[in-house]
């Protein structure tokens, strides 16, 4: 049951607020994964080479074979984008 009488009855039926936080703390992980990821893009350029990713995590160029194009972290960079549209939205309907 309940503890007690609810004030505002709209707030007591119809409560979304676990939807805004979840879309909320989602939005900042993706955040964090996607500057993450910039990073490692950045990194694993031919300006830097401070790290290189395994074929697994990559792959080749078309036009420079000796290229490695770091698709996982342009993934979650595209992704992230989608999650902040996500957010917004929801925020928009409540």
């Amino acid at each position: 049951g309940f503890g007690s009488i609810t004030r505002n009855s709209l707030d007591g039926v119809s409560d979304r607020d676990f939807a805004v936080e979840f879309c909320g703390a989602a939005s900042i992980i993706m955040m964090h994964m996607s500057r993450f990821a910039e990073e490692i893009i950045l990194w694993s350029s031919g300006e830097f080479s401070f790290i290189e990713l395994d074929d697994a995590f990559s792959t080749g160029s078309s036009i420079m074979p000796q290229k490695k194009n770091p698709d996982l972290a342009e993934l979650i960079r595209g992704k992230t984008g989608r999650v902040y549209g996500d957010l917004t939205t929801l925020l928009t309907l409540m």
